[in-house]
């Protein structure tokens, strides 16, 4: 009787633990393909682009068993990024002498898609935060850098099924890089966004740009074009949510999701998505971090004309006039952080995607801790349980014997 009873503490012991074991090896299974991707760099340009390696263009073929999404990274004018979702059939085509003139039509799909999201980088501001209040306001003595008239410089372009990556840089201030990934996981550098196969991301740096003020600080003027009707009432919506941890961004417990109307009615819409951090030096963690801020999202009035050098012109010419097109201004850096010319250095990083952006969820590593931390003390209230009540039993049993 005594060597049953102390044998079903540790039995109960290995049961929690083969149960967290088991909960890991179900939490760490690798995320299965969602996607097959398929880059080409400058698609269907020959002479004029071999001859001129600033043209850079990539077109990504995200494919699943239903439908294809389509991202177009466009540095030939203004970065743009395009998201496309069509059936998995559909093509994409450019006529490249008519797109150089940024001629209206001279990009299109074989087949009209089913929604479209374009993301451009309009401006970048410098501007003079005399008051320390880290807003950029009308206001605000400002400088201009206008990515239309930027030389890029593609440094490397990698893809398989699995991932596409791209490097590019404007000079050695400007730097670039873009993914686009076929399953749901977490970005390799920080902030770690939480991407899916429905999500392409973009990461800026601003390195070392020459002060033109006493207390520089940077900011970047985002324009959102989405295929979906200009109504009254209609606007892009700006939401906060909470993270269940900051196991991925120490100290980050915020991600911002910019939704069209389409995403936060109906799930089937464009996004951007980002954490409100900035990084001040290469080496990004706690201590080289600040914060962003955003204005809400305004209305671009007249988009064919304030767009007419993009690839949203080239798409759609003046039938951009019909469709929600807004904008908003990302600020980075927070009063008191010694402005941009502490370390000459800040980043953003934002995704760009279809549907809604993914939840973040607690990883196999926080469940275990948490499991062993609820485990173990349930193991050893259990084992002392049964201890007691072995050991009164016993107790007994011998004071009966006692009295025969």
């Amino acid at each position: 009787m005594g060597s049953q009873n102390s044998s079903a503490p540790l039995s109960a012991l290995s049961f929690v633990i083969s149960m967290l074991f088991l909960c890991g090896a179900f939490c760490d299974e690798p995320s299965k393909l969602h996607r097959k991707l398929t880059a080409t760099l400058n698609p269907g340009c020959k002479d004029q682009c071999e001859n001129d390696p600033s043209i850079t263009l990539v077109h990504i073929a995200a494919e699943s068993d239903t439908d294809t999404i389509h991202y177009v990274w466009d540095f030939t004018s203004k970065p743009t990024i395009l998201v496309a979702l069509t059936s998995k059939h559909a093509q994409f085509q450019i006529n490249w002498s008519q797109f150089m003139d940024v001629t209206p039509q001279s990009v299109q799909f074989s087949e009209v898609p089913q929604y479209t999201f374009l993301a451009i980088i309009n401006r970048i501001f410098q501007y003079d935060d005399s008051d320390d209040r880290a807003v950029l306001n009308e206001s605000s003595n400002a400088f201009v850098y206008d990515p239309h008239n930027f030389t890029w410089n593609r440094s490397l372009l990698w893809s398989n099924e699995k991932d596409v990556m791209m490097a590019i840089n404007a000079g050695e201030n400007f730097l670039f890089k873009l993914n686009a990934y076929s399953t749901k996981d977490h970005g390799m550098n920080f902030p770690h966004l939480l991407h899916s196969s429905n999500s392409t991301q973009i990461d800026i740096v601003f390195n070392n740009i020459t002060n033109r003020f006493v207390h520089p600080r940077f900011a970047v003027e985002l324009l959102f074009v989405v295929s979906e009707q200009a109504v009254v009432g209609s606007e892009f919506e700006v939401t906060k949510r909470k993270t269940l941890d900051d196991e991925h961004t120490p100290g980050i417990f915020e991600i911002i999701d910019v939704l069209s109307p389409g995403a936060f009615t109906f799930s089937a819409g464009g996004y951007i998505e980002y954490r409100p951090v900035s990084y001040t030096h290469p080496e990004r963690d706690v201590a080289t971090s600040t914060e962003t801020r955003q204005s809400q999202p305004v209305t671009v009035q007249y988009p064919s004309a304030a767009l007419n050098t993009t690839l949203a012109y080239a798409l759609y010419g003046t039938r951009l006039d019909s469709f929600l097109v807004q904008g908003m201004n990302v600020s980075f850096g927070v009063s008191e952080d010694g402005f941009y010319r502490k370390t000459n250095y800040t980043t953003m990083t934002f995704q760009v995607g279809y549907g809604m952006p993914p939840v973040e969820e607690l990883s196999a590593f926080v469940l275990i801790v948490a499991g062993i931390g609820i485990g173990i003390p349930l193991v050893v209230l259990v084992a002392s349980v049964i201890y007691v009540c072995a050991k009164k039993l016993r107790n007994q049993d011998r004071f009966q014997q006692q009295r025969l």
